[in-house]
C-alpha cells in the first residue's frame, strides 16, 4: 500500500510539474476551433480568454486541418472577438501561429484576416489580404512596417484558393520573421517598440472583421490559432504545425498511467 501511495504521489507531482512547464512556455491564447458552446469558442490555453462568434462566423466540421473543426469567416462583418487581457496588451516579442485556407479571391480592397488593436493603431499586428491577390499583408505600427504581400514564395506572392497553409509570424526585437509551412520565407524590419495596450471600446483580438478598420473581413477558414508572448525558433514552429496542445506532456502521462 505504501508503494502504491508513493507511486500516486509521483504521478500527482509529475502532472503538476508538467502543467507548470506548459503554463510557463505555452501559448497565452489558443483556439483549436473544434467546437463552440453556443457562440462561445473555448480558449484551450488555460487562460479562459474565450472567443465569441458574431455576425455569422461559425465553426465548421467539413473543412478543417486539425481536430474536429475550424473557424469559417465568409466576409462582411463576420468575426470572432476575444476580450483584451494583460498578457495580450503587454507582450513584446511574440509569435502568431495558425493554419489558413482562403476560400474566395480578394474583394479588391484590404480584407481583414486578424487584428490586434491598440490605442491609435489597428496593427499590433494587423493582417489583411493584399488588394492585388491572396498574399498576406502583415503589419505593425508605428511606421506601418512588416510584410507587404506574403505568399508561399515569400514577398510579392499569393496563396492559392482552397489549400491549407501554415503561417507563423515571429516578432523578435526589430525584426518580423515569417514562416510558411515551417520554412522561413521572409525577414523584414518591424518596430522594436510597437503600439500596445487595450483600445477603449474594442476587443483585444478580432479574427475577421474588426471595429478598428472600416473594410470587410476576408473569406477564409482558420484552424489551430495560437499566440505566444515570446519569439519561437524555427524548430518550435515546425514542431507545432501538427497542433499546439502539449503532446509531449500527454504522451508522458499516457505512458506513465499505462504502467499502473
Amino acid at each position: 500500500m505504501i508503494a502504491i501511495a508513493k507511486y500516486f504521489v509521483f504521478i500527482f507531482t509529475f502532472t503538476i510539474i508538467c502543467s507548470l512547464a506548459w503554463a510557463a512556455n505555452g501559448p497565452i491564447l489558443y483556439f483549436t476551433f473544434d467546437k463552440a458552446e453556443g457562440s462561445v469558442v473555448p480558449d484551450m490555453s488555460g487562460g479562459k480568454h474565450d472567443g465569441v462568434l458574431k455576425e455569422g462566423a461559425a465553426i465548421v466540421t467539413n473543412n478543417k486541418k486539425i481536430g474536429a473543426g475550424a473557424l469559417q469567416i465568409k466576409g462582411g462583418n463576420e468575426t470572432m472577438e476575444v476580450k483584451s487581457f494583460k498578457e495580450l496588451e503587454t507582450y513584446g516579442d511574440h509569435t502568431y501561429l495558425f493554419w489558413i485556407n482562403f476560400t474566395n479571391p480578394t474583394s479588391g480592397g484590404w480584407d481583414q484576416i486578424l487584428v490586434k488593436p491598440a490605442p491609435d493603431s489597428d496593427r499590433s499586428p494587423g493582417l489583411w489580404v493584399h488588394t492585388g491577390g491572396l498574399g498576406i499583408h502583415y503589419r505593425y505600427n508605428p511606421g506601418n512596417l512588416g510584410a507587404n504581400r506574403l505568399g508561399p514564395n515569400g514577398e510579392n506572392s499569393d496563396f492559392p484558393q482552397n489549400q491549407w497553409n501554415h503561417i507563423a509570424g515571429v516578432k523578435k526585437g526589430a525584426e518580423l520573421i515569417l514562416y510558411v509551412n515551417g520554412v522561413e520565407k521572409l525577414k523584414v524590419a518591424a518596430p522594436a517598440a510597437f503600439a500596445q495596450g487595450a483600445r477603449e471600446g474594442m476587443a483585444g483580438l478580432y479574427i475577421g472583421k474588426s471595429q478598428s478598420y472600416a473594410g470587410p473581413a476576408a473569406k477564409f477558414i482558420i484552424d489551430d490559432l495560437a499566440i505566444y508572448n515570446r519569439a519561437l525558433n524555427v524548430a518550435e514552429v515546425a514542431s507545432l504545425m501538427g497542433g499546439i496542445v502539449s503532446v509531449a506532456m500527454k504522451d508522458k502521462l499516457t505512458a506513465t498511467w499505462g504502467k499502473i
